[in-house]
């Protein structure tokens, strides 16, 4: 009974969210900076809010583009175990990331890609990171999706990376399948050439205020 009325009650906080607003071109403005923050315990275990894919165990930086483009990023498709999108549209409030490198790194908030593979950056943070440990970047105000988004990390902009970019799970969690995806930034602050990492996820967290289904615990402790 107590599962089936908190059940209830996350849908009907949930609402509906107006659209989400466009940012600023990277080339025209600086862009925003953030604060990060080592992830506390309490972060760590599955809790409502917070979609979580990867294990928690690194089994490897994803590379950075040795090529011409110097704006490789990768991250989670935030959606369902079975590539659907999430309850309904929601907030994102944080991004979790472990990264290779630290110092000023950026994170973003995109949109669901579309079938060409690409997708609209709808914000992005610039904040000091500490490698080798999951650090949170808080969004203020929190950033607007549809039913599925893309939590990004871009490293240092406009840079190569040799010791790679972000940390890599090659198992899910709770069932969740794979989410992973590569891709590069362009201008006019879109996403490209987005494709699917095989077998990995992320280690990038999101936070938001609308679970997916399938990761709901309701369990009162």
């Amino acid at each position: 009974m107590r599962k089936t009325a908190l059940a209830a009650l996350a849908i009907l906080l949930a609402g509906s969210w107006p659209p989400a607003a466009g940012a600023a071109d990277r080339s025209e403005r600086p862009r925003r900076m953030g604060r990060a923050r080592p992830a506390t315990l309490a972060e760590e275990p599955v809790v409502i809010g917070l979609i979580r894919y990867d294990t928690g165990v690194n089994v490897g930086f994803h590379p950075d583009s040795f090529g011409g483009n110097l704006n490789r990023v990768v991250g989670n498709r935030f959606n369902s175990a079975f590539g659907a999108p999430l309850l309904m549209s929601n907030r994102v409030f944080s991004l979790t990331v472990f990264p290779a490198n630290g110092g000023l790194q950026s994170v973003s908030v995109a949109s669901g890609p579309n079938s060409m593979g690409t997708a609209m950056v709808l914000d992005y943070l610039a904040a000091n990171m500490v490698a080798n440990q999951f650090n949170t970047v808080q969004f203020s105000p929190a950033v607007f999706t549809g039913p599925e988004f893309l939590g990004l990390f871009f490293g240092t902009f406009g840079a190569i990376q040799p010791a790679g970019l972000v940390g890599m799970s090659d198992m899910g969690t709770l069932g969740q399948g794979f989410h992973a995806i590569e891709g590069f930034y362009q201008q006019g602050m879109v996403a490209t050439m987005l494709v699917p990492v095989p077998n990995r996820n992320a280690m990038v967290r999101a936070r938001i205020d609308v679970f997916p289904v399938e990761l709901m615990d309701f369990e009162i402790r």
